[in-house]
Formats: C-alpha cells, structure tokens, sequence
C-alpha cells in the first residue's frame, strides 16, 4: 500500500465525545451517566469509514507490532498519514495478542452485563447482535451488502418480529472492526443501528463449530508468532552490520617482586642514564670559597 492516508475529518468538527448528563452519578465502566433518564436515544453518527477511500499508509506501516487505528474504524481520524496506528483493515497475518482486540484495547474477562464494550477473554467473539432494523423483504442481503465490507460474513440470521439480526463474521478481528464501524450507522431507511456483542448459541451444532475455530485460532496464532519472528530476523540481517572494535590484550600479571617501572615510559636504561646525569651535574658545581675572618679595624688594649 504506497497511497498515504488521508486525513478523514477536519479537527475543528469534531463533536464533544462527554456524554450528556443524563443522571446523577457517572459511571467510568460503562462510560454514562446513571441515576437519571434511562430512555436509549441514539444518534445517527455524522463520520462513516469509507474503506476505499480512507485506507492508506501511515507512520505504523514501519512496524510489525502495530494496531488499528480506532478512530479510522468510525471515520474520524484526523492525523492521516502521520497517525500512529494502521489505517486498514485488519487481516490474517496480523498478530494480535489474545488479551487484546485489533485496537490495542484489553479485553475484560467476561462480557459487560450491557454485552458493549471490548469483549470477553473467555470467548470468541466473532458474532455482532443488531437492533434498531427495519425489517424488509431484503434485510438479509442490505445487511450483508453492509457489513460484508469489512470482512467475511460466515452466516446472517434475522429476527423479523425483534427487529434485530445475528451477524457472525469469519474471524474474530472483522467483527471487531466491524462493531465500532457501524456502530449508531444506517442502512437504507435512515435507521439507527445499536450493535452489541451476542450471546452463545445454545445450538449444539454452533457449540462443536465453536470449540473447531477455536483450535483454528490457536494453530494460526502460532503460526502468525512464528512468520513474525522470521520477518524480525530477516529484517535484522539486512540492516548494517554493527562494528565491534578489537578488544585491547590484557597486560600480564606481574610476578611478585617485579618493578612496575618496566612497563611505563622509563625503563631501567633510562633511568641509569638520568641517575648519571645527575652525578656528573652535583660534580661540576662550582665549591664556594673558604670563609676568612675580617680582622680590620679590630684593635686590643695590649697595642
């Protein structure tokens, strides 16, 4: 992918994502206000990923350990080509840790009591739940025309008389991505989708397709981790080689009773030679003359 990203959103547009104050308490897990109104409205999202258009190479290209950039999964990315993260979609080679989604999030350890949120540690979640339809004679294909843009729908099932759907996607990572890209999105009728993470299906036959993928998912994150240790190691040898410079000879240890003296600049020649010098130099010295006693002007009683 040589196309840089596009930048998708201006950053003066973008709205207060606070939440409006419903109630009286704000509760950080579920990211609202409780205690008050407790009647759902949703709101159409004004931004909508365009997979096409928006796709592009970032800063995160240069990197093997990079996640998708959430922000370009609802649309609104602001930084372009300079974001930190992947501005596509995710795919098989991708490594994503098991305690993670293909954002970089955590998972939690079971589905929040709202089934919103990351998704649980425990399961697999590759199948969306979505509300606010307006059942047709087509929703089925609509739906799939949708959501097929983000990656590969393995079974539709939809609820006429709910109004809801059950979308179960190939792989675990495009639903994922696909639950924060239609998230409050439309179809065709000016509809307002809810979209949450679904319950397991207590159809035998889903349970022993479950526990299949689930080995699958194993094998081919072993797989992934090995291709990406490999591309770690290739990169490594083709980068220039780091130059060691040769270690100096250690000096020999001295045996006992030796003169240090023999390693440094003086040696005993050397030092001969000044201890000479220095004899000759005290030997040339002029001697000062005797002393004599200075009788003038001396005179006694006796002369």
């Amino acid at each position: 992918m040589n196309r840089p990203a596009r930048v998708q959103v201006d950053p003066s547009s973008l709205p207060d994502d606070r939440p409006p104050q419903t109630g009286n308490v704000f509760n950080v897990w579920y990211l609202k206000w409780s205690g008050g109104d407790g009647s759902k409205n949703y709101e159409k999202s004004r931004f909508r990923v365009d997979i096409t258009r928006d796709s592009g190479r970032t800063k995160a290209n240069k990197s093997l350990t990079s996640t998708i950039c959430l922000y370009f999964g609802r649309g609104c990315c602001y930084r372009g080509k300079s974001c930190d993260f992947l501005h596509r979609l995710p795919c098989e080679t991708d490594y994503f840790p098991p305690t993670q989604d293909c954002f970089g999030r955590d998972k939690t350890f079971a589905h929040r009591d709202d089934m919103d949120g990351v998704g649980a540690l425990n399961k697999i979640n590759d199948t969306i739940y979505v509300s606010g339809l307006h059942p047709g004679d087509h929703t089925e294909s609509v739906l799939s025309r949708h959501f097929s843009e983000f990656g590969s729908i393995a079974k539709i099932k939809v609820l006429y008389n709910k109004s809801c759907a059950f979308i179960t996607f190939k792989h675990e990572f495009e639903a994922q991505f696909a639950k924060e890209a239609m998230q409050c999105q439309s179809l065709d009728d000016n509809e307002v989708l809810m979209i949450r993470w679904a319950n397991d299906d207590p159809d035998p036959t889903s349970q022993v397709e479950k526990k299949r993928k689930l080995e699958e998912i194993t094998v081919n994150t072993v797989k992934n981790l090995l291709n990406r240790q490999q591309q770690e190691h290739e990169e490594s040898e083709t980068e220039d080689p780091e130059i060691v410079e040769p270690e100096e000879p250690a000096s020999p240890e001295h045996e006992p009773g030796q003169k240090l003296l023999e390693h440094s600049i003086f040696n005993q020649n050397s030092l001969s030679v000044l201890s000479k010098l220095k004899k000759r130099k005290m030997d040339m010295k002029p001697k000062d003359p005797p002393k004599t006693l200075d009788l003038s002007g001396y005179s006694s009683d006796e002369e």
